[in-house]
């Protein structure tokens, strides 16, 4: 009967999937590819459906292509995983390990908060229309927001069939996503900014689309995944895994240091810490405390030396000597042998560390500690300020911190909006700038991805009709991978003052150098100015000669589609900037006490198996969040309740 009734979830997985597939715009993606490739290897062997998920969350990600942030490719995978998880449990399950059962009230505890939580955020019941899935202040952000936690729930039957062994099913797929997050780091560097480059101020978001309106999804995600590596790195008689993770750490290190997060930083520190608390006590429980301090202070001194001469020779003689004397160090490393792993490891996080540190942007980071942590306290108790009384025990509801923002921040600043009207049987995209009590304030930007030749003419056409106030049109053809955009084809500035009727407008563009050198191109589209509201439609982009359209859905028939938008720097109306907070702030104490007990829970579990890879991993990650909400962002929490579930089951294991 249990058999029959985890084959009918699976059918049900699958017909949801099918669903899911024939609504998701996948025209011009990878994604068919993908989502073939993936049914092919869990048709082959199904048990690969965690390590399949885990490496592909963080990276599989379509938005700035595709504009869907509700419904996401993420979405459509974790339909396809779940049915074959599902179709393949077996139906014996006493044998399988059980969570504590403090940690299964606090899953009861989540799911009661999570009910509640959905409700109120969807509060009032949105009419389905063409701005229900596509805009943080519709109240449907509650089904957004909440897929996170609901899919890790969904996930928690065939996940105890699958973590028999824990290192085995998580370790693979978190560090091929872990390769793969750190190539397409170290790509948008190469090309945005070049990797020697410690100066410039622009930050990496690499694959996560999440953070087109700030947040820490990145850091989170690496504070959550790199400490992990230390698992293969100490493994013993494991020259595979060791070499795995000591070709995988420079690159890992390296994204973490380019992301200039602070709070990330302390995370891994922290992260460090604990590990080597756990190597103290290790050491205390075999009696070799004392030759491990003695081995540990003798150490010190040839350290110090170490980070002198590399530091030394980095301000001497730059890039040339620095690498040349990293070469000579490792070379003799290699020709020694003696703990081989951790020798290179100390070698690869020193030698990526000097350089960074010297460069001028990390020097500016840390000048403003101050002025931030002030900013981050005052957004906290305006946040707090905005819960009327009586909304703590449940919360505002998931999804809800940008509609309530908008519509009641103490500084009574409006954030720029958009919207999608439907009139007289035509849809059109509607910009509303922004209202700042300082008088100024951050654009949003409507983006589609387009390729362009270098060299080349083009035809910029949109309608226009203004029936406010004058407003300023910004059109622009950015090199842009999310935030940040350089080297800009810059429409005329133009003033497009009150009229009774759609205007059309013409922009005669030169893409210039544009094109040439590979990068990722954006047109953006953005309003400005007192009270401005703009109506846009039918926007075209068009070769000369040849008039062959570029871009899709220019008439917005279909709402959303292939169009995203981002706010590059004012990022506060859109995060509440610290994970507890956020937890509360959408569901309340009984949220708050749910995630407590699972912490709680799992600490405790972790600590007597004193697995102290996957305890610093999961403190790390809390760091992080006491500067970001981090749980906003659907696959980190996804990603972030699978490693904590896992990590509570009981399993006969004694990592290092």
């Amino acid at each position: 009967m249990r058999r029959t009734g985890t084959r009918l979830l699976a059918l049900g997985f699958w017909g949801l999937f099918g669903l899911a597939a024939g609504a998701y715009p996948m025209a011009g993606t990878c994604l068919p590819l993908i989502l073939m490739a993936c049914a092919g290897l869990l048709w082959w062997r199904p048990r690969l459906w965690l390590p399949l998920l885990l490496a592909l969350l963080p990276v599989l990600d379509l938005a700035p292509h595709t504009g869907w942030f509700f419904l996401e490719e993420i979405d459509v995978l974790l339909l396809l995983a779940a049915g074959f998880a599902y179709w393949h449990m077996s139906a014996a399950s006493e044998a399988l390990p059980r969570w504590p059962w403090l940690f299964q009230l606090g899953l009861l505890l989540l799911g009661a908060a999570l009910v509640v939580g959905l409700w109120r955020g969807l509060q009032p019941f949105p009419a389905i229309d063409a701005n229900t899935f596509n805009n943080y202040l519709s109240p449907a952000n509650a089904l957004r927001v909440g897929k996170g936690w609901i899919w890790g729930l969904l996930l928690l039957p065939p996940l105890r069939h699958a973590v028999g062994g824990v290192r085995a099913a998580l370790l693979p797929g978190m560090m091929t996503g872990l390769l793969l997050v750190s190539i397409a780091a170290i790509g948008e560097r190469w090309q945005f900014t070049g990797l020697a480059n410690f100066s410039s101020d622009y930050r990496i978001s690499a694959p996560f689309s999440g953070m087109h309106t700030g947040g820490a999804a990145l850091d989170g995600y690496l504070a959550l995944s790199l400490p992990l590596l230390a698992a293969w790195l100490l493994a013993r008689h494991a020259p595979l895994r060791q070499a795995a993770a000591v070709t995988l750490l420079p690159l890992a290190w390296y994204t973490a240091l380019a992301t200039f997060s602070r709070g990330l930083y302390l995370a891994l520190a922290a992260a460090l810490a604990i590990m080597i608390a756990f190597a103290v006590q290790r050491h205390a429980a075999t009696g070799r405390l004392r030759r491990a301090v003695v081995s540990a202070l003798t150490g010190v001194v040839p350290l110090a030396l170490l980070i002198w001469l590399l530091d030394s020779a980095f301000r001497a003689g730059g890039y040339r000597v620095y690498i040349l004397l990293l070469c000579l160090l490792m070379a003799a490393a290699l020709v020694i042998r003696r703990k081989l792993a951790l020798i290179l490891a100390g070698l690869v996080l020193l030698g990526a560390t000097v350089p960074i540190y010297h460069g001028y942007y990390l020097n500016v980071r840390f000048s403003s500690v101050q002025n931030d942590w002030v900013t981050r306290m005052r957004h906290w108790q305006n946040t707090m300020s905005m819960m009327p009384p009586g909304a703590g025990l449940f919360g505002m509801g998931l999804g809800s911190f940008p509609a309530v923002y908008y519509w009641h921040n103490p500084q009574r600043d409006q954030p720029p909006r958009y919207q999608f009207i439907d009139q007289d049987g035509n849809r059109h995209l509607r910009l509303v700038a922004g209202h700042y009590g300082a008088g100024y304030g951050e654009l949003l930007r409507i983006l589609q991805s387009v390729s362009l030749q270098p060299r080349q003419q083009y035809l910029l056409a949109l309608d226009v009709w203004n029936n406010g106030p004058p407003a300023f049109l910004h059109l622009n053809l950015c090199q842009r991978q999310l935030l940040y955009p350089q080297n800009c084809v810059v429409t005329p500035l133009r003033q497009i003052p009150t009229y009774t009727t759609w205007q059309r407008y013409f922009y005669p563009i030169s893409s210039g150098p544009l094109g040439s050198d590979g990068l990722p191109l954006k047109l953006e589209m953005a309003v400005e100015g007192k009270q401005a509201v703009l109506d846009i439609d039918n926007i075209s982009l068009r070769t000369v000669p040849g008039d062959h359209e570029l871009l899709r859905n220019g008439s917005f028939s279909a709402a959303n589609d292939y169009w995203f938008f981002s706010s590059d720097r004012n990022h506060l109306p859109w995060h509440i900037k610290n994970l507890l907070l956020n937890v509360y702030f959408e569901m309340g104490w009984l949220g708050l006490s749910a995630y407590g007990l699972l912490l709680f829970s799992t600490t405790g579990v972790l600590l007597r198996r004193r697995d102290a890879t996957s305890l610093a991993a999961l403190a790390a990650f809390q760091m992080v969040g006491l500067f970001d909400s981090l749980l906003d962002v659907p696959r980190i929490t996804l990603l972030s309740m699978l490693l904590l579930c896992a990590a509570a089951l009981p399993v006969k294991e004694n990592p290092p």
